[in-house]
């Protein structure tokens, strides 16, 4: 099988963006991968964790390469570290959280490519200097499939 460059990542050949409060890099894009699959590397600092959501679009995988994290999904919120690999099916609330006191790394899969447009369309309005534009990034979010929920409504089990 002849691979051209596009299919192979080496290292060093990071591009990491902001997202969130973390950084991301996606190795693997829609131009590789037809548009069917998207990856990357996600370094999440002490804390952090997106707002509880829904992908209506996509699937999402995760195996958590360094660090701790808790995963929220059908109620009950589950700790893992390395090794740990967790499938969240689209259509499900669910969230995560860097539980360590360090940087914590995940990669991160999802069975479409809209995910690289939502955080780069969701940076702007995120860094500002007066603080993050929620509603906008959830305009954002309702453009790609992504519907934000309110945390009120996630109790645990």
């Amino acid at each position: 099988m002849n691979l051209s460059n596009k299919n192979i990542r080496q290292p060093g050949e990071e591009n990491f963006m902001p997202v969130f409060g973390g950084e991301f890099d996606f190795f693997l894009n829609g131009t590789t991968t037809n548009g069917w699959l998207s990856g990357g590397l996600y370094i999440a600092p002490p804390q952090d964790g997106p707002a509880p959501h829904i992908h209506h679009r996509e699937d999402e995988f995760f195996l958590v390469i360094e660090g701790r994290f808790s995963f929220f999904f059908d109620g009950t919120w589950t700790e893992g570290g390395p090794g740990t690999a967790v499938y969240l099916p689209r259509g499900k609330a669910h969230t995560f959280r860097n539980i360590g006191d360090t940087p914590g790394k995940l990669y991160v899969l999802t069975n479409s490519d809209g995910l690289k447009s939502f955080f780069s369309q969701c940076e702007k309005p995120f860094y500002r200097p007066d603080g993050p534009d929620f509603p906008t990034i959830a305009e954002i979010g309702v453009a790609h499939g992504i519907e934000f929920v309110d945390p009120a409504t996630l109790v645990p089990s």
